[in-house]
């Protein structure tokens, strides 16, 4: 069982990982936007984020949740 659980948690790291590189590279380039005075793309790229931080959040909530119970 330990191994699975560690396995999940893995995974679930591995994708908040990507998750997060992701939304760190586009509020980069939101930013540099900013400095374009460009307002609208900078807003535009991370719009996305209304769904992408909810699911880093429950990536980081699952992997806590099995890292808790499997204590």
């Amino acid at each position: 069982m330990q191994n699975t659980i560690q396995t999940a948690i893995a995974a679930n790291l591995a994708a908040l990982s990507e998750r997060l590189s992701k939304a760190a590279t586009l509020a980069k380039e939101a930013h540099e936007a900013m400095e374009q005075d460009n307002q609208n793309l900078a807003i535009g790229t991370v719009l996305d984020f209304e769904k992408r931080l909810p699911e880093a959040q429950a990536l980081f909530a699952a992997a806590m949740a099995l890292h808790r119970g499997n204590m």
